[in-house]
């Protein structure tokens, strides 16, 4: 059953990945608390969370204006739950931090206030040579736990449909940043 579920993931995702790339994935842009989606990722993996005795923290933004954040809630949930399921996956002792703060307009290279999610964690870190390409589609890392290379490619198509970005900051050994922004 396990494997089959893994065929259905990676079929789906493989469709989810094709529609962006032909422009043919429409998204329902409605108002939603964008902290409790996280936290709703964060319990759904909390069997992994415990097989792996992780600690995993959220801090969740302060401004009550990050309840109403407009975007397609499906879409971001399977951003954060990839995101936080690698988090969780590539560290084998530590923790895993979550973290959602308003960014006011006060840079200059961003024209209005964004929501920033950073998922910290304490893994294996990424090469720098992987860190170039770990968004592409079907690049999958070295490591023998990486997958099909198209969970990260997915996230970068929706954030980008978003109007935001997301990067990634890593260390070998010592840990990885990836850090989503979404414009509000």
């Amino acid at each position: 059953i396990g494997s089959n579920k893994n065929l259905l993931d990676m079929l789906n995702t493989l469709l989810a990945v094709y529609s962006y790339d032909v422009g043919q994935k429409t998204l329902s842009f409605i108002p939603f608390d964008l902290d409790a989606l996280i936290q709703e990722v964060i319990t759904e993996l909390t069997p992994l969370i415990a097989e792996k005795q992780l600690l995993v923290t959220f801090n969740s933004a302060t401004e009550p204006v990050v309840k109403k954040f407009v975007g397609d809630r499906l879409e971001l949930r399977r951003v954060f739950t990839n995101l936080i399921a690698n988090a969780i996956k590539f560290t084998d002792e530590g923790s895993v931090e979550v973290n959602l703060s308003l960014i006011k307009n006060a840079e200059k290279e961003l024209p209005k206030d964004w929501i920033k999610v950073e998922i910290k964690d304490t893994g294996i870190g990424i090469s720098p040579e992987d860190q170039v390409t770990m968004f592409e589609a079907f690049h999958q890392g070295n490591h023998k736990r990486s997958g099909s290379g198209l969970g990260l490619h997915l996230c970068r198509q929706i954030i980008q449909a978003h109007q935001g970005k997301i990067a990634v900051k890593s260390v070998l050994n010592q840990g990885t940043i990836f850090t989503v922004c979404l414009p509000f």
